[in-house]
């Protein structure tokens, strides 16, 4: 669907409110690319916003700028409320979970935070990434490292553990 000149003021703040409205926006442009909505953060009024993207590859800072004007311009054209928005399109960050089962393929080889569902943390080498599960090396000792299967089900949370040193491919 094409927002643009779709919607007047009454209709936005009737049926959707800012943030809901934003996030159509983003999906609608995002959709069939490797690009998806991770997060929305807004405080209370929604006048300050923030809009978390990622992709297969990670995200690229012209994804992020063409979205922005995107949203500006349909906002400059439909919103005629007092209240100054302000918004802000990025990538989550390195040290944001990941919240998505896409996030997992682009971080392979990378070492994961992993806390299940029971609270017990995990750290490892992932590996391999299939539909329902992950697959990390944790070392057990010095010179001994076992592989663990964790389905995304049981997954609380993962954290990409940042390193300085090269990724294995």
């Amino acid at each position: 669907m094409n927002w643009e000149g779709l919607l007047t003021p009454f209709l936005i703040h009737k049926i959707l409110n800012v943030k809901e409205f934003i996030t159509n926006i983003i999906q609608e442009e995002l959709e069939g690319s490797d690009s998806f909505l991770v997060g929305v953060d807004a405080n209370q009024a929604e006048t300050d916003l923030k809009f978390f993207i990622d992709g297969l590859q990670g995200i690229s800072v012209q994804i992020c700028t063409k979205l922005s004007r995107k949203i500006s311009r349909i906002l400059d054209e439909e919103y005629t409320e007092d209240h100054p928005i302000r918004y802000e399109i990025s990538s989550p960050g390195v040290d944001e979970p990941l919240v998505d089962q896409r996030q997992y393929t682009q971080h392979i080889g990378r070492d994961l935070a992993v806390t299940d569902i029971e609270e017990n943390q995990v750290e490892g080498e992932l590996l391999k990434v299939s539909d329902s599960s992950i697959l990390l090396e944790t070392k057990i000792s010095k010179n001994k490292k076992e592989k663990r299967e964790i389905a995304f089900e049981n997954i609380k949370s993962s954290i990409v553990k940042v390193s300085f040193k090269p990724r294995k491919k």
